[in-house]
């Protein structure tokens, strides 16, 4: 898992849960209690209740996410973006700011102004926007959506027979689609995958949010970091059945269960109780990393073969063989040809399942035939790296 820095802030596997507190300066914004038109004010907010709550980003908005509204066009976003400069100028607190906008031109212009990162609604819909983020080598938010400003998060409406092919979109699934969303138009080396939670298109149902949740994992597949917007959120508070108001609680517990699933960023209106509940999940989550020498041992979160399956796809190796991985897999990278060699003559009598791909290899088994294989293997600094990573 790639680890990003977002203006010093590390943000990955081996980092804890990052909190992304959330300021809007559009009026017409659903949450009121984020909503803020008068830098001072905005800032007073900033600092008491986002970074004095513990907040370690926190994101701007411009405009409305309902997709009830119109969209603001790039100068009307301008036309707001000094609110939020004088803002972030107002602010007392230590914090990264991150410019919630789906325009490359107005991604510059706040970076030009003081903002450390970005967070793109539109998926880079804007052909810009990725080259802008490289330039400035800044973090950046990408929530799966169909490459148009106009219908930020609304994959379930493109056309995918057309954008991939007939036998794709035949038996492609609600979440199939939003990974595919996320694929287009690339990543950048700081880029943070968003899954896009939440009503962003008259089609998409509370199922469909609930099955991205069910499979976050998956999304591990792209080796960056992830970040969710749950927060009150209908698909989780419709399961208890709450008003926005009463939601909290039911934000908290999917908070805890995200992030062991492998968020590392949570997006927020309540900052304190969701960084309790982000540091619950992430004490329970089951991720590591073991380095030796020039040899790099990762342990991957996965529990089904289509958790397997995206990470196969990640290095380059065939997807469809990732059934026999389900137990314990782990990620090898840095190996040398002597050190391939070395892992192909040892598995031979453990049982364990080894898929090379041109980044990568992957190594899946029972503990028993895990430990037999490090036992095998003539490589030192791979037998090493391998028993330490399963805890010998």
């Amino acid at each position: 898992m790639h680890t990003v820095d977002a203006a010093g802030l590390a943000i990955g596997d081996d980092q804890p849960p990052r909190i992304m507190g959330v300021l809007n300066v559009s009026k017409e914004s659903p949450y009121d209690p984020s909503v803020y038109d008068e830098p001072d004010e905005a800032a007073a907010y900033v600092d008491e209740e986002l970074i004095g709550e513990g907040a370690h980003i926190v994101d701007v908005g411009l405009e409305s996410a309902n997709k009830r509204l119109d969209v603001l066009s790039a100068e009307q976003e301008l036309d707001r973006l000094e609110t939020a400069v004088e803002t972030i100028e107002s602010v007392g607190g230590d914090a990264v700011f991150s410019i919630e906008t789906r325009y490359a031109e107005v991604a510059e212009a706040a970076l030009d102004a003081g903002f450390d990162m970005v967070n793109d609604i539109c998926g880079f819909a804007d052909p810009a926007m990725p080259e802008i983020c490289r330039e400035y080598d800044v973090a950046v938010g990408k929530m799966a959506s169909p490459p148009d400003l106009e219908r930020p998060g609304a994959v379930d409406d493109v056309d995918w027979a057309t954008a991939r092919s007939p036998e794709w979109a035949e038996r492609a699934d609600y979440v199939d689609r939003v990974y595919e969303a996320l694929k287009q138009h690339g990543l950048t080396e700081k880029t943070i995958v968003d899954p896009a939670f939440g009503g962003w298109s008259e089609r998409k149902t509370l199922e469909d949010d609930r099955a991205t949740f069910r499979r976050l994992r998956e999304f591990r597949g792209f080796g960056q970091p992830i970040l969710v917007s749950i927060n009150r959120k209908n698909f989780l508070r419709s399961l208890a059945d709450r008003s926005t108001e009463a939601a909290l609680p039911v934000s908290l517990a999917a908070t805890s269960m995200a992030v062991e699933r492998g968020a590392h960023v949570v997006r927020t209106h309540d900052v304190a109780e969701t960084l309790d509940a982000a540091t619950i999940g992430g004490a329970f989550a089951e991720r590591g990393r073991t380095v030796d020498g020039e040899v790099t041992v990762s342990e991957l979160d996965v529990r089904t073969a289509g958790d397997v399956a995206r990470h196969l796809e990640r290095i380059g190796a065939d997807r469809a063989a990732g059934e026999p991985f389900v137990g314990r897999v782990f990620e090898l990278s840095g190996l040398g040809p002597a050190a391939v060699e070395a892992l192909d003559a040892a598995v031979a009598d453990t049982g364990v399942v080894v898929r090379g791909g041109t980044n990568g290899v992957l190594v899946g088994g029972s503990l028993a035939e895990l430990t037999g294989l490090a036992d095998a293997l003539d490589d030192e600094a791979t037998a090493d790296a391998l028993s330490r990573a399963l805890g010998k």
